[in-house]
């Protein structure tokens, strides 16, 4: 975990390098591999047309994208990284992750989705589908239990205060809870 990263690594230098270097690894293999593999493989004919959907798809690209790249400031700001093996030391619980869970996840489906209404592709919109199924599965059985595990009480707190997808109406409320900046 974090305490096995040297000190001279935690630099906010070596934190966005390692952040950035995660991230282009997933986007290589989620958002440009698997996606060509699958066209290639189910819409062998496919040809890209331009339109209304691939505008909508790529403003939704545009927006998720900027909203990654501000989450994954959040986590260099806490002296961490969104990768796993590298975690802040500390709940991240400001920001967009005052109001939801998982805006990293959606972020990431949302990408997936205007990948498909960019390339009007039915089989792309399948692949996000199951890249939700999947993402959902890792947060309800690996992630939630690992941060309950570290974090103990105050994940508890967090997570009855905050959707796991979706903000909650009344958020604050839920256990006392309130984010660490206020809002």
């Amino acid at each position: 975990m974090s305490g096995t990263i040297p000190a001279g690594m935690r630099s906010s230098r070596a934190l966005w390098t390692r952040s950035l270097l995660g991230a282009a690894w997933f986007a290589l293999w989620f958002f440009a591999l698997f996606p060509a593999l699958i066209l290639w493989w189910l819409e062998p004919g496919w040809a890209w047309e331009p339109g209304l959907g691939a505008w909508l798809g790529a403003g939704c690209i545009a927006c998720a994208s900027v909203v990654l790249v501000a989450e994954i400031a959040a986590f260099v700001r806490r002296g961490g990284t969104h990768v796993p093996l590298d975690p802040p030391p500390s709940l991240i619980a400001t920001g967009l992750y005052a109001r939801v869970r998982n805006p990293m996840y959606a972020s990431y489906l949302a990408i997936a989705v205007g990948e498909a209404l960019v390339l009007r592709s039915w089989a792309l919109f399948g692949y996000a589908v199951v890249l939700a199924a999947i993402a959902h599965g890792y947060v309800v059985w690996v992630e939630e239990p690992a941060l309950r595990r570290r974090f103990g009480d105050g994940y508890t707190r967090y997570a009855a205060a905050t959707g796991r997808w979706l903000p909650r109406v009344r958020r604050s409320e839920a256990a006392g809870w309130q984010p660490e900046d206020g809002s």
